[in-house]
């Protein structure tokens, strides 16, 4: 066990600290020599982890140090391959690898559960981040930062690279181009009034000099912060990392943040994109943002979400509603500008009533100054406040890694000067705003954030569906005007450079440098998959599968509901349920006293629907979701009883705001994630399962929502009265299937189970049809695209075996990385396998769509050559199963048990697979190339992307869709 002022591995120990709300001792160490700063988080988790960051503070908008970060893993001097990110990603067992950057800072975490792992990941981040291939290879910053290229075709210049077109992707989105403008206004001044991401516009201004010298400013040791975390060979971490650091002298690291000043109100108008036919009518958006705590002001800023919570987290708190009553906007959210040295709160307001803007400023100011002095329910505020610390405690962060969110949170305050573990330790914040409940420390907050603060900015967002048009024209018009300019020898050169990064991307690494890559063995690999604790057991009839699983005192129940007799209709009316179930009044309570009691007693509570394939048949559940401490299981019983029998469908205002909701965030999703929403499209065709999620939540469900949108006035008391008679038909007993995660409580479920009324008998068998082959482009108001291409191998005469994960690695990382992200410039890419038998390749934020379809069809064929050339695949097995065993979550494992009992698939099924995936050999890989290349040929394609993308299709899509 450490001590203070013990010294290993050139690193002394300063300080110890117990963290009890997460079982820990922090301890902060530094390298004398380099002058690094290192925490080490000392826990039990065999999950380790680690992270390096460094201080980067932007001076201008070019994403100089997002552009770093993409190409610092773009090969090293000890790792001298193009890519030793890509080669990790394809054979290691990692549980997170990546590289993120942040407004002020840029930080590489990894994590993996295999020690050996663990230091091969830490080596080649280390040396990545040092020792960069970048200082003396022009070519990585040319693919992922920016590049001209001349069209030997046409002779017109133009501008390509991966973070470029990953940021046109990010600035098609409202929300992105609001934040920058936002606090462009409220940090003027600082480093934060910069998008460290790049701003489209500016990214070309940047130099491949400027890059380099941005690397050797700020990549030193002294200004980097290293982290550890979980059960590590501390002895043989601090070894490795002090070869990398022994060699560097500390050297002052002094790069300031400038403080914010005092300034007078600013405000700022501007336009936004919208598609070529959708109405402008009605479409500004508002926002108002506002500077509030430090870094460092842990109790304010845990208030400030208390407070935001209780006022205006729903449609039915006090703020909120108020405000769409009034009619002057349709939806109102409050974001959060953290994890930097001054926060911000910024309210944004959507769809705004034509030159209503001062009149809905006028309205919010003044009903935040009622409640100001009329008061805060107190009942709001204990609801909201336990809410948030049912969330810290239960440290569910999905399939991320607590270890990366601790080195995220430690960083949000050292990065300062500040204490590394206040965020890790919040009991004595809670406990004095629990304290605050009985005074009014919260309408001071309130008032101190919104009413008092000069530190503010307003954004008005105007809609046009020119904007993309005129952006593009004036685009070509500059670079017409750039190229005019040039000599004869400077097109040469950059004709050249171009040729040469070409010949670059498609060489291949020798085998002497791929040798140098840490591997793992098949010996590294466990010889069968973790088995869930499952338990089968029969209650009144229903089937019970309880999972005991260490869950911390928290128990998660979820009741699945047979619904797969449900009509497309009905499944676009079980969305609305899912959407109102919690926003409206019960026989027992409004709306609003209803959310502060699950607030109060639970930890979640959610409705949902989720479908599964058993065999070749698609079921189709609504799932009722919720978790809640083991002393507050009673209230549990309850609430389910008051939602699921006594809710009342009836109020047209809560449809209506709730539907116009709907609508905006499902133009969002085809922005913001198009590929998601074109698989479910292209799966479709030929999968009952996709078909179905069609009508809940893709295309089809959007097109319904317009629909009843439109016809508002004429069909919501009919849609109403179906969702309830759908409500008191799915929610019964002889539907039912309970999930347990937590400790076993048989009473408990006996009371769950005896709560459900006795329903109707009914026909379990699923009435939705794939909807056949398509070759379909959705039109979305952005610069960039994403192409899907689908089938589903049941459909085609084939079956899903473990072997296809392997080639899902392969192809993802080893064929179409290189094909469309390297030498395409599209910012994501991979291959899609699931066990329901759905096969997808997808592209993300991709200039060239067209040019994509080409790569997926050429892919069964590079396939054939690589197994026909007796290559080693070892890493590729490795690679997939690392990707089929997740980090996860006692509710996610207990999630992912029962969804595996719902789809008939046993342990020997699932150690079958693995069999399969660790058996795959050149046979096998010949066998599934003859089947990608049907996947391809046969099946479905949909690419959602700008206009002029899908005209550049031609042939490939013969049917265009609106959003």
């Amino acid at each position: 066990m450490l001590n203070a002022n013990q010294t290993v591995h050139g690193f002394n120990v300063n300080k110890i600290t117990e963290i009890h709300e997460i079982k820990a001792r922090l301890i902060e160490m530094k390298h004398e020599k380099s002058g690094a700063s290192l925490l080490f988080l000392d826990r039990e988790d065999d999950n380790k982890t680690f992270s390096i960051a460094f201080k980067t503070i932007p001076e201008d908008s070019t994403g100089v140090f997002h552009i770093i970060e993409h190409s610092v893993l773009c090969g090293s001097e000890k790792y001298p391959v193009k890519e030793p990110f890509v080669e990790l990603l394809k054979g290691s067992l990692h549980t997170f690898l990546n590289a993120m950057t942040f407004p002020d800072k840029t930080m590489y975490p990894i994590s993996t559960r295999n020690d050996k792992d663990y230091l091969n990941l830490v080596s080649v981040y280390m040396d990545a981040v040092l020792h960069p291939a970048i200082l003396n290879n022009p070519n990585i910053f040319l693919q992922e930062g920016w590049h001209y290229e001349l069209s030997d075709e046409t002779g017109e210049l133009s501008r390509s690279g991966v973070v470029l077109n990953e940021m046109r992707g990010a600035f098609s989105s409202p929300d992105e181009l609001e934040m920058y403008h936002i606090t462009d206004m409220l940090y003027d001044g600082t480093c934060y009034q910069y998008e460290s991401g790049g701003e489209p516009r500016c990214i070309p201004n940047l130099t491949y000099d400027e890059f380099v010298s941005a690397h050797k400013k700020y990549y030193h040791p002294s200004n980097s912060e290293i982290f550890i975390d979980g059960s590590v060979d501390l002895d043989a971490t601090l070894s490795l990392l002090n070869e990398f650091l022994k060699d560097y002298d500390c050297q002052p690291a002094d790069f300031p943040i400038g403080e914010i000043t005092i300034c007078k109100p600013q405000f700022r108008k501007t336009e936004y994109e919208i598609s070529e036919n959708e109405s402008p009518e009605n479409k500004t958006r508002l926002a108002l943002g506002y500077l509030t705590y430090r870094f460092d002001e842990q109790k304010k800023a845990l208030a400030t979400s208390v407070l935001i919570d209780a006022i205006a987290s729903t449609n039915e708190s006090p703020l909120k509603k108020e405000l769409l009553a009034s009619g002057l906007c349709e939806e109102i959210s409050v974001l959060p500008y953290d994890s930097v040295k001054q926060n911000a709160l910024i309210l944004e307001f959507r769809n705004v009533a034509d030159g209503k803007e001062d009149e809905l400023i006028e309205l919010f100011n003044k009903k935040v100054a009622n409640l100001v002095s009329d008061g805060i329910d107190k009942e709001m505020l204990e609801a909201a406040l336990n809410s948030q610390e049912f969330r810290m405690r239960e440290k569910d962060f999905g399939t991320l890694p607590r270890g990366i969110i601790y080195a995220m949170s430690t960083l949000e305050t050292s990065l300062y000067g500040g204490d590394p573990g206040l965020n890790l330790s919040f009991s004595k914040s809670f406990d004095e705003l629990r304290a605050a409940l009985s005074t009014d420390y919260y309408e001071k907050l309130l008032s101190e954030l919104i009413l008092e603060n000069e530190n503010r900015a307003t954004l008005v967002m105007t809609p046009s569906s020119t904007l993309g048009e005129r952006r593009t024209a004036a685009e070509r018009e500059e670079l017409k005007e750039i190229k005019n300019a040039m000599t004869e020898d400077e097109l040469q050169r950059i004709k050249a450079e171009d040729e040469a990064l070409k010949l670059w991307q498609k060489s291949t690494d020798t085998e002497e440098a791929l040798k140098t890559i840490p591997m793992l063995s098949r010996e590294d690999i466990t010889s069968n998959p973790e088995r869930i604790s499952t338990e089968i057991s029969d209650v009144c009839g229903v089937t019970v599968i309880s999972h005991p699983l260490v869950t911390d005192g928290i128990t998660y129940l979820d009741l699945y509901f047979d619904v797969s007799d449900l009509s497309a209709e009905e499944i676009f009316d079980l969305r609305l349920l899912s959407s109102l179930i919690l926003n409206v009044k019960t026989q027992d309570r409004t709306a609003i006293e209803l959310q502060n009691l699950i607030k109060k007693e639970l930890g979640s509570f959610e409705v949902r629907a989720t479908t599964v394939t058993k065999g070749h048949e698609a079921k189709i559940y609504a799932v009722v979701s919720a978790s809640v401490l083991e002393v507050n299981k009673s209230s549990l019983f309850s609430i389910l009883d008051e939602v699921l029998h006594k809710s009342e469908y009836s109020d047209k205002e809560v449809l209506k705001n709730i539907l116009r909701q709907m609508k905006m965030e499902s133009e969002d999703s085809f922005i913001s994630s198009g590929n998601m929403a074109g698989f479910i499209r292209a799966a479709a065709g030929m999968s009952a399962e996709s078909a179905v999620q069609e009508y809940y939540s893709g295309y089809e469900a959007h097109l319904s929502i317009k629909a009843l949108d439109k016809n508002f006035e004429d069909e919501a008391e009919f849609a109403l009265s179906r969702v309830s008679r759908l409500g008191n038909r799915i929610f019964v007993r002889n539907r039912a299937t309970v999930s347990l995660t937590g400790d076993g409580d048989e009473q408990f479920v006996r009371e769950i189970v005896s709560m459900l009324k006795c329903g109707d008998e009914y026909d379990p068998v699923c009435k939705i049809k794939p909807f056949g082959v398509k070759k379909e482009g959705i039109i979305i108001p952005a610069q960039v695209a994403f192409a899907e291409c689908a089938a589903n191998l049941n459909a085609i005469g084939e079956s899903y075996t473990g072997s296809m994960n392997v080639v899902r690695t392969l192809l993802s990382y080893e064929y179409l990385w290189n094909e469309v992200r390297v030498q395409g410039g599209a910012y994501g890419v991979g291959l899609i396998s699931r066990n329901n038998g759905n096969v997808a390749y997808y592209s993300y934020r991709d200039p060239s769509p067209a040019r994509t379809i080409g790569c997926y069809r050429r892919a069964a064929e590079f396939l054939r050559t690589f197994a026909e050339s007796g290559e080693d695949i070892t890493k590729f097995i490795i690679g997939a199963v690392g990707d089929t065993e997740p980090l996860m979550t006692p509710r996610l494992k207990g999630s992912l048990a029962t969804v595996r009992y719902l789809r008939g698939i046993s342990d020997c099924d699932v150690v079958r697979a693995r069999e399969q995936l660790v058996s795959t050999d050149s046979a096998e890989l010949l066998r599934i190339a003859d089947i990608l290349e049907k996947v391809a040929s046969e099946g479905s394609v949909c690419i959602v992307g700008g206009k002029d993308k899908l005209d550049a299709c031609g042939d490939i899509i013969d049917t265009l869709l609106e959003i």
